[in-house]
C-alpha cells in the first residue's frame, strides 16, 4: 500500500468576506503532483457550553435560523472574539444567552463539524454551579430560554427535535460523562 502523503497549499484568494465568515480558494498540489483549486469556508473558532442547574435539568436556547428556515434548540454558544480563549467564550455566550455564570466550566472535548470545507473549531463544555450574572445579547439574536430534564433533551437529541449538531454531540457527551460516573 502506498504511504498516504499531505496535499500541499501553494497558494490562496480570498473570494468573499462578510463579518467573521471568509470564503476562500487554496491553489493545493496534490501527492501525485497534479493541481487543484480547492474552496475553503473560514470560520474560526466557536465555544458551546451545556449548562445544567442544581437541579439537574439543562438550559437550552431556541432561536430562529435562517439557514434550517425553522426555530431551533441549542446549546449556548457562538464565535471567539480576538484574543479570547475558548473557556473565556464560553462563559460569555452563557451569561449572554441564558444570564447565568458557571461556577464550574469543565472542557468535554473539541471538533471540526466538517473538516473538508470548513475550518471552524468548536469547543464543548460543561456548565454547572450555575449563578445569576448577565450579559446583554447579541442585537441580532432573539432567544426563547428553558430548561429541560436531561432525559427528555437527550432524547430530543436522538430523535431529531434538535437539530443543530454541535447541541447533539454536546448533550450525547454528557450522557456519556454521566455513564461513566455512575459506573464507577
Amino acid at each position: 500500500m502506498e504511504e498516504l502523503r499531505p496535499w500541499k497549499r501553494l497558494g490562496s484568494r480570498t473570494l468573499h468576506r462578510h463579518d467573521r465568515v471568509v470564503i476562500r480558494e487554496d491553489m493545493v498540489q496534490l501527492p501525485a503532483g497534479r493541481k487543484r483549486c480547492y474552496p475553503v469556508m473560514q470560520l474560526g473558532q466557536s465555544a458551546g457550553v451545556v449548562p445544567v442547574a442544581a437541579d439537574g435539568q439543562i438550559l437550552l436556547v431556541r432561536q430562529y435560523r435562517h439557514v434550517a428556515q425553522s426555530f431551533c434548540w441549542e446549546i449556548p454558544g457562538g464565535g471567539l472574539h480576538p484574543g479570547e480563549s475558548p473557556d473565556e467564550a464560553a462563559q460569555r455566550e452563557l451569561r449572554e444567552e441564558t444570564g447565568y455564570r458557571a461556577g464550574r466550566l469543565r472542557r468535554l472535548g473539541s471538533f471540526w463539524p466538517n473538516n473538508a470545507y470548513l475550518d471552524e473549531v468548536i469547543h464543548v463544555y460543561l456548565g454547572e454551579d450555575l449563578t445569576p450574572d448577565p450579559l446583554p445579547a447579541d442585537p441580532d439574536e432573539q432567544l426563547e430560554r428553558r430548561a429541560f430534564p436531561f432525559p427528555e433533551a437527550l432524547a430530543m437529541a436522538q430523535d431529531d427535535r434538535i437539530t443543530c449538531g454541535a447541541t447533539k454531540l454536546a448533550i450525547l457527551w454528557v450522557a456519556t460523562v454521566r455513564a461513566a460516573a455512575s459506573t464507577g
